[in-house]
């Protein structure tokens, strides 16, 4: 039987970054995206965000094609934020996704980085932490990766 172990950080924001992600209801929408990733024979360790944007690390099932998943993640999700009525001013996400392999060993930092999501968003904005997390997993940033 083949052994892998996919530890993803998988970051994606709301479109144009606006912030229409409520606090009062963030929480049933980290629980819509768990419910998908655990549909999808996925591991997930940790989501959280603020609100223009969402933090995952997953271990991804090896069958799976990442473009896929997220694109229909992102997809089921807008539909189901739109009709909920929890988040009146959600327009859709973006159009680009971050997703930054995570070493094992380094599986407890990246959970505690995104427990604390609140917290460092009142220090660092959305657009400097996502450079930075491009920057130290070798990725070209570009402007419009952030739509």
């Amino acid at each position: 039987m083949s052994k892998v172990k996919l530890l993803l950080h998988i970051v994606f924001n709301t479109l144009s970054r606006k912030t229409t992600i409520s606090e009062e209801h963030c929480d049933d929408l980290y629980r819509y995206i768990w419910h998908y990733f655990n549909e999808n024979k996925c591991v997930v360790y940790r989501i959280n965000g603020v609100e223009n944007h969402v933090h995952i690390l997953v271990d991804m099932h090896p069958t799976l094609s990442l473009s896929t998943l997220i694109g229909k993640l992102k997809h089921d999700s807008s539909m189901w934020m739109k009709a909920c009525g929890l988040f009146p001013y959600f327009e859709g996400w973006g159009r680009e996704y971050g997703a930054f392999s995570v070493s094992p060993t380094a599986k407890d930092n990246v959970v505690n980085y995104i427990i604390h999501q609140k917290e460092h968003h009142k220090r660092v904005n959305y657009e400097d932490e996502y450079r930075r997390l491009c920057e130290m997993s070798g990725v070209a940033f570009v402007d419009d990766d952030l739509t």
